[in-house]
């Protein structure tokens, strides 16, 4: 006969697990959301940047992930900085054409307002996730205390 279930939450790896889900997290949103972010197409005059929106997403999605996996928010944090990084190497190495600087604005304002929003403005969602991950992991941590 099997011995009865545990009431603990199940481990979910420890430091070195959550790191390792942060690395993965930082490269794969700053490397897709680097090659996705400028893709838009205009209505008239005016640009509809939907690849924001999807890189965003995409990175909204693995903080979330980074930080529920691993059962730790830290993971999450560190996810958001490492793509933070990775979108500034790739703008500062080399004659990157991925990434343009406000000073296109004049000559290609679609591209250069998505670059501008994908660089500055990625702060919003990894925030909405690290919110959304701290909910579900206070939920967890209720919810493994109560039946403890």
């Amino acid at each position: 006969m099997p011995a009865p279930a545990s009431n603990k939450r199940p481990a979910s790896g420890g430091n070195l697990g959550a790191l390792w889900r942060a690395v993965v997290a930082a490269l794969a949103a700053g490397l897709f959301g680097t090659g996705i972010h400028a893709s838009l197409f205009y209505a008239g005059d005016t640009p509809i940047i939907w690849g924001v929106a999807v890189a965003w997403l995409l990175l909204g999605l693995l903080v979330y992930w980074a930080t529920v996996a691993s059962g730790k928010l830290w993971s999450g944090a560190v996810a958001f900085i490492g793509c933070y990084v990775t979108v500034g190497v790739f703008s500062y190495v080399g004659n990157d054409q991925l990434l343009l600087s406000a000073g296109y604005f004049k000559f290609l304002p679609g591209p250069t307002l998505a670059s501008l929003l994908w660089m500055y403005g990625m702060v919003i969602p990894a925030v909405i996730a690290l919110m959304s991950a701290l909910r579900v992991l206070r939920k967890t941590n209720r919810t493994a205390n109560s039946t403890a």
